[in-house]
């Protein structure tokens, strides 16, 4: 039973990091929104550090960026860019595995994004001029604000919707099904 639950948990890992993908190549590639600081590639990586851990998400995290690099290649891969990713996965599963709280995301997924831009900002400036990373910066900045409400919103709409489907695979306990219908 055990490895039939770690392959469940790993298959919905998987999926995540593919959404996470197609979001992330959708806003670079489609729309040409390479540097403004829309993170929604993380919402399934956020979504799936909270249900599976964060050694999972940071894990997804690397995953879908390596990936996303690798199938569309944008300039020389930098790991410091997977570094952002990786703390989308990781920092929301470090205070929310197991005890999701919807105040507690909102707080997690600002931090996590202060946090991110900065890494990214790091990255930046080490392969563009110090004028045009920091004007970068600028946009990137105040876009905070509007991408925590929509993260925020979209991840507890996911965990709400979702919860029934992981109490089933037994990822989730009933118990929380009721919790949920608070937060």
């Amino acid at each position: 039973m055990k490895k039939g639950k770690e392959l469940q948990k790993l298959v919905l890992a998987s999926s995540l990091v593919a959404i996470s993908i197609v979001i992330d190549v959708f806003f670079k590639q489609v729309l040409s929104f390479n540097n403004f600081g829309v993170p929604f590639y993380a919402i399934p990586i956020i979504y799936g550090s909270i249900i599976l851990g964060p050694v999972y998400g940071l894990i997804m995290g690397y995953v879908s960026d390596l990936v996303g690099f690798v199938a569309f290649p944008n300039g020389a891969y930098a790991f410091i860019f997977a570094l952002g990713a990786m703390l989308w996965g990781f920092i929301p599963g470090l205070f929310l595995y197991k005890k999701f709280d919807k105040a507690k995301l909102v707080i997690v997924i600002t931090f996590t994004h202060i946090l991110v831009t900065i890494a990214n900002t790091i990255g930046l400036l080490t392969f563009l001029s110090r004028e045009t990373a920091l004007a970068s910066l600028t946009v990137r900045l105040t876009m905070i604000p509007v991408n925590v409400v929509i993260i925020s919103i979209l991840v507890t709409s996911l965990y709400q919707k979702l919860l029934p489907v992981l109490i089933d695979m037994q990822i989730r306990k009933p118990k929380e099904l009721k919790n949920s219908k608070s937060v």
